[in-house]
């Protein structure tokens, strides 16, 4: 259950904050095309937040991901060792 959430957590995340990151590299691409200072640090306030907020969450559940074992149903799960 909690590998199940993780990794929907993560996946929700890491997607967030690299299509944030493309879109704020856009952003500041079009701000260097345009000679404007306003364009190009327009994205410094809340939505550069939210991005870093999104990729530490994504790395939460990505060190959780790695240390919680995913249950195997139990017509999977092998009794002995031989």
């Amino acid at each position: 259950m909690l590998h199940r959430i993780a990794r929907t957590v993560f996946t929700a995340s890491l997607a967030t904050a690299l299509l944030g990151g493309v879109l704020l590299i856009l952003w500041q691409a079009l701000g260097l095309a345009a000679g404007d200072a306003g364009i190009l640090t327009a994205p410094n306030g809340v939505f550069k937040t939210v991005l870093c907020i999104a990729a530490s969450v994504a790395s939460i559940a990505a060190y959780i991901l790695v240390h919680v074992k995913q249950r195997q149903p139990a017509h999977l799960v092998q009794v002995g060792t031989r």
